[in-house]
């Protein structure tokens, strides 16, 4: 029982304090706050473009945990009773859907056939468009991540432990392949994991992973970590390794190698036919985690870092380094194609040339967060640790 003890603070540690979705009270109609245009602040010696100005607020509390999603010309959050479309030039709310329950609200995931979301014991589909219910799925254990949207499908893996959950040693954790426009089961596999990740795909293999409690090991740093390769058509189930790392913090893929970063902070390039490991780098101080993108792993860690590796070699193709004690993103990077985007300890947003590292601009501080930016369509929003969304537009 002590490491169940020891593991749980751990969790709310690196995901922040949260509670169960209650059931919905009656909610009062949001307006965005717009905010004037301001003068942009002069660049400085290493600043090459203006920085993005703050368009839009609007406060929806502390039951909004998670990062927005962009999709279908619309920007998307989950609080725990209701999810929200709305309006990214104004704010506006263009749809407000509450479900009987509530939602896990990290969970949101969206793309242009649908908005994906885990309430209490099932999977829940809503259309962009109007937010009308499309299918819900019954689960084994709770959506509390957001899943994988991809070729058509949806991936998630369920968890028995995690933010907002009565822990359950006993209970059975899953992972399902479920076709997005219809809700019909393609397959299912019991992995008993609890998978606070989004899964990752290379189009031919899924691969999912999450901590486990093993009886038999006295391992109290870190703890244990479950990985499962299987055919993502079929659900085989390829091969499955177990490490000493800890709790996941990112996995990704290309055709060949999974990537993965933990609680130890080593990034490690896996065989994606095996689980061997084929190289480590160290991120040189504590990680949230990283961001992947045509090749390269980019990531920042506590030492005032941003990284990029080469997921080929295991080797840096830039470190930049930022201003000022420990500062570093406070969350994953955030990519578009040429961009890296993410809020410093110091509370300012930067952007990062991919191919280079260079600073292109960074922003007067703004409200702290714990989760990360989301970029659409020019736009940039950040929901802040009270709940607050902000939209940014550059200039």
């Amino acid at each position: 029982m002590r490491r169940w003890t020891l593991f749980f603070p751990l969790i709310v540690l690196l995901l922040g304090c949260t509670s169960a979705p209650s059931a919905p009270p009656p909610t009062p109609t949001l307006a965005a706050t717009a905010v004037p245009p301001t003068p942009s602040p002069s660049p400085t010696a290493t600043q090459s473009t203006a920085a993005p100005d703050l368009i839009w607020q609007l406060p929806f509390g502390a039951s909004l945990k998670g990062p927005a999603a962009f999709a279908a010309g619309r920007v998307f959050v989950a609080t725990d009773t209701a999810v929200f479309a709305l309006d990214p030039a104004t704010g506006d709310t263009l749809w407000e859907m509450t479900l009987d329950g509530g939602v896990w609200s990290r969970s949101l995931a969206a793309n242009e056939t649908a908005v994906i979301v885990g309430s209490p014991g099932q999977m829940v589909a809503l259309n962009p468009a109007d937010g009308a219910i499309l299918w819900q799925l019954p689960l084994v254990g709770d959506l509390l991540w957001a899943p994988l949207l991809a070729n058509g499908m949806v991936f998630a893996g369920t968890a028995f432990v995690g933010p907002g959950v009565t822990p359950n040693p006993d209970g059975n954790a899953w992972v399902y392949a479920v076709e997005i426009a219809s809700g019909e089961l393609v397959w299912s596999w019991e992995t008993a994991v609890y998978t606070l990740t989004t899964p990752t795909s290379n189009g031919n293999q899924l691969f999912v992973g999450g901590s486990f409690l093993n009886p038999a090991s006295d391992v109290e740093e870190g703890g244990f970590l479950r990985l499962h390769a299987f055919a993502q058509q079929t659900g085989e189930l390829q091969w499955q390794a177990e490490r000493q790392d800890g709790f996941i913090k990112s996995l990704a893929t290309d055709e060949d190698t999974l990537f993965l970063l933990a609680y130890t902070d080593m990034v490690y390039g896996l065989d994606g036919r095996s689980g061997e490991v084929r190289w480590e780098y160290p991120t040189e101080n504590w990680s949230p985690g990283f961001s992947w993108q045509d090749g390269v792993l980019y990531f920042g860690s506590d030492n005032a870092f941003v990284h990029a590796v080469d997921g080929g070699l295991g080797t840096a193709v830039w470190r930049t380094q930022l201003e000022g004690v420990f500062n570093a993103p406070r969350a994953e990077l955030t990519l578009d194609d040429t961009t890296a985007y993410f809020q410093g300890n110091d509370n300012q947003l930067y952007a990062l040339n991919l191919a280079s590292g260079e600073l292109l601009w960074k922003t007067d501080p703004q409200p702290r967060s714990r989760v990360p930016l989301t970029f659409g369509d020019g736009w940039l929003f950040l929901v802040d640790q009270e709940g607050t969304l902000s939209a940014f537009q550059s200039p």
